[in-house]
């Protein structure tokens, strides 16, 4: 069948995204005293309130933690900051009822630091970013927080961690930003690429959420089909729809997420597994997947 392809709004985009939400709490309810989806910024600042290092932790589903960004400013590392931000996120997301944390760090960031904490690798990304490796980290917080000291940890007696607000956090995603960009070229802004299939009076019963990044991968996010529609094709229809667009800004490799209930539907589009979270939620797995493809860049 042929189908229109429409661009998705902002508004649409948080719809599917709830919509998703739902089917995968239907799917695979949570735990009774799973938290709430939070994000919280932490900071430490100097004796003038200046930021001199943070870090950002996201409550997902099904209790998993997400440290999507930890930051120190280069004139204090080696002094125990970032190991200060790190065992408090640990503990804040403990007290809420989290038992799994996860993070993403690259070879010119600091995988031995996060061993130290205990954390192991799930996932090797290889070439990527382009001429790079990258690591998905894990922690069970369930069995214990490591209390590991750096030997130099001269900042604990001096500094304090606090929670910082939606300033801090662009602060400190700023900052990491500027580090990546030392170690790995952008080739372009970041595009976001969504869009929707909609019946024959408009309404909305397909669509996919992702973006492509400054470094190539086209991420994504959310895809979702209306329950009356499934096992038509769609879902496959807007990957493929996805992709192509993809390549046009230089995609060579497409990223996401599964969980054993729905990896069939990616593993027949052509994504292969990369990593593998064994009880998460609790009774199942999920995955992180990729597929190789070959973009050219012509914005």
């Amino acid at each position: 069948m042929e189908y229109e392809i429409k661009e998705l709004s902002e508004e649409e985009v948080d719809l599917i995204s709830k919509k998703l939400e739902e089917y995968l709490e239907a799917a695979v309810p949570s735990e009774p005293g799973t938290p709430e989806q939070e994000e919280i910024i932490l900071c430490i600042k100097d004796d003038e309130e200046k930021l001199i290092a943070g870090g950002i932790v996201n409550i997902c589903m099904w209790g998993r933690a997400l440290l999507s960004t930890l930051w120190t400013d280069e004139k204090y590392r080696g002094e125990g900051l970032g190991s200060m931000i790190l065992r408090e996120a640990e503990l804040l997301v403990s007290e809420k009822g989290c038992k799994l944390i996860t993070l993403a760090t690259i070879d010119y960031m600091a995988k031995p630091f996060y061993e130290k904490h205990g954390y192991k690798v799930f996932t090797v990304n290889k070439d990527f970013p382009k001429g790079h490796e990258g690591w998905s980290m894990m922690k069970w917080l369930d069995e214990g927080i490591t209390d590991y000291v750096p030997s130099h940890n001269s900042a604990a007696s001096t500094y304090k961690v606090e929670v910082g607000g939606k300033e801090e956090a662009r602060r400190i995603h700023g900052e990491l930003t500027r580090f990546n960009e030392i170690n790995v070229t952008s080739e372009h802004d970041e595009i976001m690429i969504n869009k929707k299939i909609v019946d024959d009076e408009g309404n909305l019963i397909a669509g996919i959420s992702g973006m492509a990044s400054d470094w190539n991968a086209y991420c994504i996010d959310v895809i979702w089909v209306e329950e009356a529609y499934r096992k038509r094709g769609l879902g496959s229809y807007l990957l493929k729809e996805a992709e192509e667009e993809a390549k046009k800004y230089g995609t060579y490799i497409m990223l996401t997420a599964a969980g054993d209930w729905n990896v069939g539907f990616f593993e027949k589009n052509g994504y292969s597994i990369r990593g593998t979270l064994e009880n998460y939620p609790k009774d199942h797995r999920c995955f992180e997947l990729e597929k190789r493809v070959s973009g050219e860049f012509h914005l």
